[in-house]
């Protein structure tokens, strides 16, 4: 089990006038499997997956619900909508799937192809009602899709050709109504709501976390937030090898060697 000692959290320039805010230790630590995915729920949750194998985890315990949905095939990506509904991507099925908070599917899945989706690679789930993105790897396109309605609502066809280089998605995720894609160059293409898109970003990452107005960064034992207007942030913080980082609202999961440990983002 990896332990995290947090020593100090300095504040450069202050995000809340002189008050500093600072991570606070959830106790919640969890050993991965190999090739064991997980990804937050809305209630603080985590919800692990592997194959056609569901589980869900609560304060440190695992697991504490388990599932397995054969039907699916491969599980790509769970995405979380609310407390009492996940949406199921399998790549191999090429298929949308809604499951209810007992991971049972909420009516029939839904074929991608229904849609003129060829190859869906990622999605992502959008702060509106129903809506998801659809990155589909044949001629490189973005849909915008209404999976209650069953309708395309906007789609930008071949992207690579709009940005004029070699396109390999490897993360899409909707933050202040903007549509971030990240390459596996590390560029970051930024869509507004309607999938048009709007630039760039002045910097490359190797993952999309936000917290607020900022990207965040780990580098080392430094967590480094940058602001989306362009003025920087930098914080420090003093960590036993973490190697990977992911942000879910104020919630920051490290993990390094197949172990999971939880902080929380605390203004005092």
């Amino acid at each position: 089990m990896l332990e995290f000692k947090l020593l100090f959290l300095f504040l450069v320039f202050s995000l809340y006038g002189n008050s500093q805010p600072k991570l606070v230790a959830l106790n919640e630590n969890y050993t991965l499997e190999k090739g064991l995915n997980w990804i937050p729920d809305a209630t603080g949750n985590i919800l692990f997956y592997k194959a056609n194998n569901l589980f869900k985890a609560q304060k440190g315990q695992l697991p504490t619900f388990t599932q397995s949905i054969r039907s699916t095939g491969e599980i790509t990506q769970l995405l979380p909508i609310n407390a009492f509904k996940t949406i199921l991507f399998s790549g191999d099925q090429q298929q949308l799937c809604i499951l209810d908070n007992t991971f049972s599917p909420n009516g029939d899945c839904i074929d991608l192809e229904d849609f003129e989706v060829q190859n869906a690679k990622l999605c992502a789930v959008s702060a509106r009602p129903n809506l998801i993105y659809i990155f589909d790897e044949f001629n490189s396109t973005l849909l915008l899709v209404d999976f209650i309605e069953l309708k395309v609502r906007q789609s930008v066809l071949n992207v690579a050709a709009l940005i004029g280089r070699e396109l390999n998605i490897i993360e899409l995720k909707e933050h202040n109504n903007k549509l971030f894609v990240l390459n596996t160059d590390g560029s970051v293409l930024v869509f507004d709501m309607f999938l048009n898109l709007k630039g760039q970003l002045n910097t490359t990452l190797n993952a999309l976390n936000f917290w607020n107005d900022y990207i965040v960064e780990l580098k080392g034992n430094e967590l480094q937030f940058s602001s989306l207007n362009n003025s920087k942030i930098s914080y420090t913080i003093k960590c036993e090898e973490a190697s990977a980082l992911s942000v879910h609202g104020n919630s920051f999961y490290f993990s390094e060697n197949g172990a999971l440990s939880t902080f929380e983002l605390k203004s005092q």
